[in-house]
């Protein structure tokens, strides 16, 4: 075998080796995941105790402790979306700092989303949710005495779309965690 041929195997196995690692990522828990595996415990975490939904969730975007929360947000926060496959469901804020504001006192910019509940500044709705994988999902909500369509869509970077039939202006969301 020639010494041209060796080297080209070389780079290769090196390139096959780069592209193997760079489909692993790291978490913000500073544990190895691959695609959908489940982190490999370690020794000593540094980070508070939260489990991120997708890869692209933040555990910055934290929620006050649950005993200062409406039992409709602990809900959210807790369902496992891994499970029901229902995306939309959590709790959202505008920005990192307002999900610590959340159930706080007077925060107007985010949504509270159950199984059959959808909450936020102005308005508390029972909702009849879409299936599982819709997204987006369109849900149909009786708030009140009126009944609305809300278009929710999460999108590729952990963030959520609410768009609702009422004539809103569309809103961008981040989910928020909660300490366990």
């Amino acid at each position: 075998m020639s010494r041209s041929l060796k080297n080209g195997m070389i780079v290769a196995g090196v390139l096959a080796l780069f592209v193997a690692l760079a489909s692993c990522t790291t978490s913000n828990l500073g544990e190895s995941v691959v695609a959908d595996k489940v982190p490999a415990p370690s020794a000593a975490k540094s980070e508070p105790d939260v489990a991120p939904i997708n890869e692209t969730d933040t555990v910055t975007a934290l929620l006050q402790p649950s005993a200062t929360l409406k039992p409709d947000t602990v809900e959210a926060a807790l369902h496992d979306v891994r499970t029901s496959k229902i995306q939309y469901v959590g709790a959202w804020a505008a920005d990192e700092a307002g999900c610590g504001k959340i159930d706080q006192g007077a925060y107007d910019s985010f949504a509270v989303i159950t199984p059959k509940s959808f909450r936020n500044a102005a308005e508390i709705c029972t909702i009849k949710a879409a299936p599982p994988e819709d997204n987006p999902a369109t849900i149909s909500a009786t708030c009140g005495s009126s009944a609305i369509e809300i278009t929710l869509l999460v999108t590729a970077i952990g963030g959520l779309q609410i768009v609702t039939s009422n004539g809103a202006a569309p809103v961008e969301y981040l989910r928020c965690q909660l300490l366990k």
